[in-house]
């Protein structure tokens, strides 16, 4: 093997003893150069060994019929991450879509609590006590996820069918009705209609799980880690103006709070003319049947779980999933409870947490993953979570927060980028998006349990969420160290 590597680099050489392009770089990093064999190339005489391989892609050749000089150095490039330049504005088309839903899903956070714990709004009636706004306010985040652990898997079964394309428009077709039924259910100040709007969001929200298929089809097992990493970093993006604009417009006094929501609807539409016009079809082996019912959840959980492998990264990922939901669903109602804070100071709060998970996901983890294997990564982003959830009960001032965010963040991002990229390298081409319909079904159930868990815990006391939070984050980390091995 190691020898028709060192003949394919000669083959490349021109008449002038310069080298060309060289072959995949990932297979020179992994070549052990210590005691490596001379081997002769008859072609221009030379004697050829690898005699070092620099981390920065430098290889030398020593040739021994030149008395060991050593020839100029070439720089070897790596296999591009697309294929071709219309899968590269696939997914520049991709990382437009994945951005506009995070603004609409991440909208709420900054908006919903405020609302619903000001007892001068006409949510409740006026002797409703704070345990009741707070176990509603949980109800009405888990309703998101219940749709979800039934959508995700059926949108990603249709898109197996059908392709990312279509299921792509529908899903957020309905996002676009779902935003504007919640819009006005805050102008009418009716909650029924909140729970009517989160259910139809919750529901389409597959296109998370639809971005990470279509991302997988665009790339290798090589540079899907990378590419996740990018998908979810310039998502961030999405997550940073999503919870500013939505605290800026969600001010009670301009019609009712309703405005977030409004711009939700918006930039959803916006989102579904971008996927219509500039979205190519990724997926090409359609599958010939499949079969679509609200059971598909369960079907494929079962499926995908009898995959020994996939079931340990699931499980994590499920842990993982109630522990972060507990801290991001609940922190605003935390900074409620403990401050007084309104909509405004939360979304500032919100926007610079997501400029930290943007700068983890898109650059840290890109070089990180470089580095360190992905195990690796998923341990200590679940270690330093844990730390950065404990420090974030502690302040009783706001300016110590602007330290302790960071932690939490860069500990959750390293964990969520390199679970899904996981899940994807583990699943087979077949099981694509089911593995990772699943996956968003994992993520669905800890958006149902911590928030029905956080709702009567907040009531109760205000740190007990958070600090379970970090517990379960724990217990992700205790049972992937133990069962999760790379081979």
């Amino acid at each position: 093997m190691l020898k028709l590597l060192v003949l394919s680099f000669i083959s490349k050489w021109d008449s002038s003893q310069q080298f060309a392009r060289a072959l995949c770089l990932h297979k020179a990093r992994s070549l052990q150069t210590k005691n490596c064999p001379i081997f002769k190339c008859h072609r221009w005489n030379y004697s050829v060994r690898i005699c070092c391989v620099w981390s920065d892609s430098r290889i030398f050749l020593d040739c021994e019929s030149q008395g060991y000089m050593l020839i100029p150095i070439f720089e070897t490039e790596s296999e591009p991450m697309f294929r071709s330049p219309q899968n590269y504005r696939t997914f520049l088309t991709l990382l437009m879509t994945y951005t506009l839903d995070l603004v609409g899903y991440s909208i709420v956070f900054p908006v919903l609590a405020p609302l619903l714990l000001n007892p001068h709004l006409h949510y409740f009636t006026p002797n409703a006590t704070e345990s009741l706004r707070t176990t509603m306010l949980g109800v009405l985040f888990a309703v998101f996820g219940i749709s979800q652990f039934f959508g995700a898997p059926v949108a990603g079964a249709l898109a197996d069918h059908y392709g990312r394309y279509k299921i792509f428009l529908w899903s957020i077709g309905i996002s676009v009705i779902g935003y504007a039924v919640m819009a006005w259910g805050v102008y009418i100040q009716d909650l029924s209609w909140l729970f009517v709007g989160r259910i139809l969001t919750g529901f389409c929200s597959g296109n998370f799980a639809l971005a990470q298929s279509a991302t997988a089809d665009l790339t290798d097992v090589h540079h899907r880690s990378k590419a996740f990493g990018i998908l979810l970093g310039v998502g961030g993006l999405g997550f940073v103006a999503g919870p500013w604009i939505g605290g800026k417009l969600a001010n009670p006094d301009w019609l009712s709070g309703s405005g977030a929501f409004i711009f939700a609807a918006v930039a959803a539409l916006i989102n579904l003319l971008i996927v219509f016009f500039f979205f190519v079809e990724t997926y090409k082996s359609k599958a010939k049947h499949v079969e679509i019912s609200l059971l598909n959840t369960f079907r494929d959980i079962r499926l995908v779980f009898h995959e020994k492998t996939l079931r340990i990264i699931l499980l994590t990922y499920l842990l993982f999933a109630i522990g972060w939901g507990l801290f991001l669903i609940f922190s605003p109602t935390f900074l409620v409870q403990k401050f007084a804070l309104g909509s405004d100071k939360i979304g500032d709060f919100f926007a610079y947490m997501a400029l930290i998970w943007f700068f983890c996901s898109m650059f840290l983890n890109k070089e990180l993953a470089g580095k360190f294997s992905a195990r690796s990564l998923i341990l200590s982003g679940t270690v330093i979570a844990t730390v950065g959830i404990v420090l974030f009960l502690s302040p009783g001032h706001l300016w110590p927060y602007w330290f302790i965010i960071p932690v939490a963040l860069l500990g959750g991002a390293l964990c969520w980028v390199n679970l899904g990229a996981i899940i994807s390298i583990r699943a087979s081409e077949a099981m694509q998006g089911r593995a990772l319909g699943v996956s968003g079904s994992m993520w669905s159930i800890g958006q149902i349990v911590a928030p029905l868990l956080a709702g009567p815990l907040a009531g109760w006391n205000i740190y007990s969420p958070l600090l379970l939070g970090a517990v379960i984050i724990l217990l992700s980390f205790i049972y992937f160290f133990i069962r999760y091995q790379e081979k």
